[in-house]
């Protein structure tokens, strides 16, 4: 079972963004990774094994884990909000941190933006690169999801070959709800970008659907 919640927080001038994830029971902790500027500025793991390993049927043990999870994330944009929080960037960054903007981040391109859906089937070609550069990302970890009111669907992942580009292949829904955003995003160590889209479905047509930005 994967689970995400999904936050933009800004602080002053600065702009956060707060992901929290399960990874599945292969990896049974709970993920919040802070993000300013495609800089990894805070990383927090909660352990659940205590609720992988407990008697709870699945149903149960989904709700508890999705009320922990949310818990979770709102804990740290909380502390974010009110600056108890530690973030690494800005207290150990050499320079500031406009200057590492314009740097340390991954530009996230769909290389197919008219073709990527046919037939009900979504094949996204995407390819990376260092912000403000040329330089291709290769091996950098990619996901898609859908994503609505801030809760997500399972996440679809690909590793970036050597040229920075990789492609990912999943059904899309029939019917799509106002709303709802395809996500991209790509991580690299402390490297981070991210392509979001608005869907619309096609009148006439649910089960086809175009991005907006």
């Amino acid at each position: 079972m994967n689970f995400g919640f999904n936050s933009n927080v800004r602080v002053g001038s600065a702009l956060f963004h707060v992901q929290t994830e399960d990874r599945g029971p292969s990896h049974p902790f709970l993920d919040t990774v802070v993000y300013r500027a495609g800089l990894v500025v805070h990383k927090r793991s909660t352990s659940y094994q205590d609720l992988a390993g407990s008697a709870v049927d699945g149903g149960g043990l989904a709700q508890q884990l999705h009320e922990r999870l949310a818990q979770q994330h709102r804990e740290v944009i909380a502390q974010l909000e009110a600056g108890t929080l530690h973030l690494k960037a800005l207290a150990d960054a050499p320079a500031p941190a406009a200057a590492v903007a314009s740097y340390e981040g991954l530009d996230v391109r769909l290389l197919n933006p008219k073709s990527w859906l046919a037939s009900g089937n979504a094949t996204l070609e995407v390819e990376l690169r260092r912000r403000g550069s040329t330089e291709e990302i290769g091996g950098a970890d990619i996901e898609a999801f859908l994503e609505r009111e801030k809760v997500r669907s399972a996440p679809i992942r690909a590793s970036a070959d050597v040229q920075g580009r990789a492609t990912l292949k999943f059904p899309l829904p029939s019917a799509v709800a106002e709303g709802t955003a395809l996500v991209i995003r790509a991580t690299d160590g402390d490297l981070y970008g991210e392509l979001r889209f608005r869907l619309k479905a096609r009148r006439g047509d649910a089960s086809a659907a175009r991005p907006s930005k």
